[in-house]
């Protein structure tokens, strides 16, 4: 099911022209990324699909309803964290999520709730200018989830912050959708640091969207390099074997499982290897974990 449906979607601002017949659908559950360079539209795309712009034309649902017409029934069901929030500064954090909880009509213990899922319990007394930009972010997230909604909209959630910070951020953003089961779209131009947590993704270029899809169909269609992960009995021997064929580029071994880096084109080798392996290793589960974003975006944006 769908959570999100865009149909031709067209926006301008005078005679700049931000979207051009964007189309894509954003499937429930999923940690879903929305990928293009600055200024390809990925802003415009969001405020529209939260009801705050008005598009020029084309059809665009949320939860089945139009953000536009239907403004409240959706952003009662979603949250969204800018990409540059401000927050007063002198406002102790509990104050302000208490206050920001109240506006959407629920009491402290939401506050409680959501500053225990973002690690901010220990700065809830804390005056927001103390906060770090990491934490600024955490409380970013924080408002985003009072009320436990269904949808998150994140625009540019790691922009300007050092590399362990972002790491943290991207971590604490996977959680959520293994804890909460909520839908997330990531907006970012920072394609790497995705793929450890998207499945899916949504690849714009100056307002068109040029593929969207899971990362494992996408990887396949466009044949690039993907990693699995191989539940099995005997991890170091199936690595020992796996590492000495072509089609392999790389192995990591765990405690109970593998990780196989596949070369691009070559995914079905892989699935060959391992069903013939069942027995001899124990295989017990084959999962898909991460695809080559760039190379991903840099085929797909060729291929227009």
């Amino acid at each position: 099911m769908a959570v999100i449906e865009v149909r031709d979607l067209y926006k301008s601002y005078g005679k700049t022209v931000a979207l051009r017949g964007a189309s894509f659908s954003v499937p429930s559950k999923t940690v879903a990324a929305l990928l293009g360079p600055n200024g390809s539209g990925k802003t415009t795309t969001l405020k529209i699909l939260v009801g705050v712009l008005k598009r020029d034309r084309g059809d665009v649902k949320v939860f089945g309803f139009d953000p536009w017409i239907n403004g409240v029934e959706v952003r009662e069901r979603l949250g969204i964290l800018h990409e540059k929030p401000i927050f007063p500064g002198d406002v102790k954090v509990k104050v302000l999520l208490k206050y920001l909880a109240k506006l959407k009509g629920y009491s402290g213990n939401e506050v409680e709730r959501v500053a225990r899922i973002t690690g901010l319990v220990k700065y809830l007394d804390s005056r927001v200018k103390g906060l770090s930009r990491g934490y600024l972010q955490r409380l970013g997230l924080a408002q985003a989830l009072i009320g436990d909604p269904e949808l998150l909209l994140l625009d540019e959630p790691t922009a300007n912050l050092d590399p362990l910070a972002r790491r943290e951020i991207l971590r604490l953003i996977k959680s959520f959708q293994k804890e909460l089961g909520v839908t997330i779209l990531v907006s970012s131009h920072i394609i790497p640091e995705l793929e450890e947590i998207c499945e899916y993704a949504v690849f714009i270029k100056e307002g068109i969207i040029v593929d969207y899809g899971r990362l494992e169909d996408l990887s396949k269609k466009y044949f690039t390099e993907v990693s699995y992960r191989v539940v099995v009995e005997k991890p170091r021997e199936l690595a020992s074997k796996a590492i000495s064929f072509d089609f392999v580029k790389g192995v990591e071994v765990e405690e109970n499982s593998i990780e196989i880096k596949v070369k691009a084109g070559r995914v079905s080798e892989l699935a060959d290897f391992l069903e013939s392996s069942k027995d001899t290793y124990g295989v017990r589960k084959v999962e898909f974990v991460r695809a080559e974003l760039g190379d991903l975006y840099e085929r797909a944006v060729a291929g227009t």
